[in-house]
């Protein structure tokens, strides 16, 4: 089944500020490459540029990605641990706030409390969120336990009735299928390595990658 409008079925909760989610760590070239132009439209250089790092993302991967990244804007970007860094005040008032890693349990953990505010600030103030990999995931209703993978878990909820997925066979496996089989309308989104799927102000929802993401439309939009 299709809906025609992508607004129709992803609704980004109030706030001035754009989410990026990204299925793995953007090349800046080939399949993602009009990433940064459309980065370059929305982002206010005035504002510092912060990347959180989790505790299983890979170094030199980050690093590669940073250096290209400050090298196109002109700019340096601070870089935070997950783990140990977030309570330190100030990266609430970056322009780009990147959060790189996949382990789901770790980022939950590391955004409770005044972090998780923070969070909020920053989008509410007009911020891009890039997230990226498994931490694309927490901005959903609900997410899959890597520890408990039968259990599902609540996210941010910054997109109701959605989840947000990397792994192709998390997103065709048993757990979401009965989840989007649920009476309301819900829906998830499969995240391949080289797809970007931005949402912002006004309901706009926009491929920022040459690969669209997938979307499994649940039992309720039918009627739709």
């Amino acid at each position: 089944m299709t809906v025609a409008n992508p607004s129709d079925v992803f609704h980004l909760r109030g706030g001035e500020g754009w989410l990026i989610l990204a299925g793995s760590i953007p090349e800046l070239g080939g399949r993602t490459a009009g990433l940064m132009d459309r980065l370059l439209a929305h982002l206010d250089l005035s504002r510092p540029i912060a990347a959180v790092v989790g505790i299983d993302a890979e170094p030199a991967e980050v690093q590669d990605f940073l250096e290209t990244l400050e090298e196109w804007l002109g700019t340096e970007a601070g870089v935070l641990e997950a783990d140990t860094d977030l309570e330190v005040p100030g990266w609430e008032d970056s322009g780009l706030l990147m959060l790189i890693g996949d382990d789901r349990e770790a980022w939950m953990e590391a955004l409770a409390g005044s972090a998780g505010d923070r969070l909020d600030q920053a989008f509410t103030r007009g911020a891009i969120i890039l997230a990226v990999g498994g931490a694309s995931g927490l901005f959903g209703m609900q997410w899959i336990s890597a520890v408990r993978p039968d259990a599902l878990v609540p996210g941010l909820d910054w997109l109701p009735s959605v989840m947000v997925l990397t792994d192709p066979g998390e997103a065709h496996g048993s757990v979401v299928r009965s989840w989007l089989q649920g009476g309301e309308r819900r829906a998830a989104i499969l995240l391949d390595p080289g797809s970007v799927l931005a949402l912002g102000p006004g309901g706009a929802v926009e491929a920022w990658s040459d690969d669209a993401p997938e979307v499994l439309l649940g039992t309720g939009w039918a009627a739709a």
